[in-house]
C-alpha cells in the first residue's frame, strides 16, 4: 500500500491546498528525509501568483528548495538513518564544461531553472525523496531554522565574492529584502567603512534596525538621492548591490557607484528587459555583474559560516509557521503592509 503525506500543494494562481498525497518511491540514486524545515523563498511567490511550477507538469506541484531534514532511508547512499541533511536544490549534470571548471551554478543543464521546488516537487510536505548527490550532512551547530536559510545565504555569498569586496570598502545595497540584508550583514564582517541599505519603504527593515549592521537607509524614492548618495560616501560607492531586478533599483545603483566601481546584480527581473544609462555606465568605467546562486564549494562553505558562527541566519527570521500556514504565508509576503522578512515553514 503506498504511503501517504501530508503535502501543500500548488492548486492554482495564489492557491495552495494541504492534502494527501503519496510519498514519492525511491529512484536509483535518491534518498528519504522527514522535512525538518523549509524557507519561503521569492521565487515560491511568483509561482505561487501563476498557479504553476517552471515544468510542463500538469498533476499537483509541490514547491520549496530552501529545505532539510533527517534521513529516514538512505538507499544506497552513504548517509545513514537519522543522519540531518540540508538539500541544495540546483540539479547540475558535474559532467558539462561549466560543472567541470567548478561553475555548477552555471551549468548547461541548468540553464537558471532547472532546481528542485522549481522544475521537480520541493519540500513543502512532510517526506522529500530526491537525490543524494544534492544532500548535504549538517553540522549539530546549525538548527533547523538556520538550515532554511542556507539558501539565501548562499546567494548572498557568491555575490559578495564576486564584487571583490575589500577591507574600507564603501557598499551599497539597493533591495531590502532577506538576500539583500544578508548581503549586508556579510559586508559588514567584511570590513566595509561605510554600508548603506537603499529602499522604498520601511516595511521590511525592522529586522535591519534590530540587528544594526547598516550604517544608513535611503530613500530611493529621494529625487535628490544621487546627490544624497555621492555627499554619505564622499564620492560615491566603491560596491553596489542590486537585489530588486528592476529598472529603477539598477539605477540607484548607477546612481550610487564612484567611477571605476562595481555593481553587483543579483535580482531577477519580472519584465524581459531593463534599461539603464550606458553611457554612465561606459564613461565611469562602472563594472556591471551578474550573480546567480552559488559554486558547489561555496554551498558547502556557507554551511561552515553558520556552524562557525561567522553569521546567525536565524536572526533574520521573521516567524516559524507549520505547513497548514503556508497560503497565509504567502498572504503576508505579498501585503503592502506586514514587516515580515523571512519566513521558515516546519511540516
Amino acid at each position: 500500500m503506498q504511503e501517504m503525506m501530508q503535502a501543500a500543494v500548488l492548486t492554482g494562481p495564489r492557491e495552495i491546498t494541504v492534502k494527501s498525497v503519496p510519498v514519492p518511491r525511491l529512484r536509483d540514486g535518491d534518498i528519504k528525509i522527514k522535512v525538518s524545515a523549509c524557507g519561503v523563498c521569492g521565487s515560491d511567490i511568483h509561482m505561487w501568483k501563476t498557479g504553476h511550477g517552471w515544468s510542463d507538469n500538469q498533476g499537483d506541484f509541490v514547491m520549496g528548495h530552501e529545505f532539510c531534514g533527517v534521513v529516514v532511508d538512505p538507499g544506497q547512499s552513504h548517509f545513514s538513518v537519522g543522519e540531518r541533511v540540508v538539500f541544495w536544490a540546483n540539479l547540475y549534470c558535474g559532467k558539462c564544461d561549466m560543472c567541470r571548471s567548478g561553475q555548477e551554478q552555471l551549468c548547461r543543464q541548468v540553464n537558471g531553472t532547472n532546481y528542485i521546488g522549481f522544475v521537480t516537487n520541493g519540500a513543502y510536505c512532510q517526506y522529500y525523496v530526491g537525490p543524494a548527490v544534492n544532500a548535504y550532512p549538517l553540522p549539530d551547530a546549525v538548527s533547523d531554522v538556520a538550515a532554511a536559510l542556507i539558501d539565501p545565504l548562499m546567494v548572498a555569498y557568491h555575490a559578495v565574492i564576486k564584487s571583490g569586496l575589500k577591507m574600507h570598502d564603501k557598499v551599497l545595497v539597493v533591495g531590502s529584502g532577506i538576500i539583500g540584508q544578508l548581503i549586508g550583514g556579510l559586508a559588514k564582517k567584511a570590513g566595509a567603512s561605510v554600508l548603506a541599505l537603499s529602499k522604498v519603504n520601511d516595511r521590511k527593515i525592522a529586522k535591519a534596525k534590530e540587528i544594526g549592521d547598516f550604517d544608513c537607509y535611503l530613500d530611493g524614492n529621494d529625487p535628490e538621492r544621487a546627490k544624497r548618495m555621492y555627499e554619505l560616501s564622499r564620492g560615491g560607492f566603491d560596491i553596489a548591490f542590486e537585489v530588486v531586478g528592476a529598472e529603477d533599483a539598477l539605477s540607484t545603483c548607477i546612481d550610487g557607484a564612484k567611477p571605476g566601481g562595481t555593481i553587483v546584480a543579483i535580482g531577477n527581473s519580472i519584465a524581459p528587459k531593463v534599461g539603464f544609462e550606458l553611457n554612465r555606465l561606459v564613461l565611469h568605467e562602472i563594472r556591471l555583474l551578474g550573480s546567480v546562486s552559488c559554486t558547489e564549494k561555496e554551498f558547502r562553505e556557507t554551511i561552515d559560516l553558520i556552524a562557525n558562527a561567522t553569521i546567525d541566519p536565524e536572526k533574520y527570521v521573521t516567524d516559524v509557521l507549520p505547513l497548514d500556514q503556508l497560503q497565509h504565508a504567502f498572504e503576508r509576503l505579498t501585503s503592502k503592509t506586514d514587516p515580515v522578512l523571512k519566513l521558515v515553514i516546519k511540516p
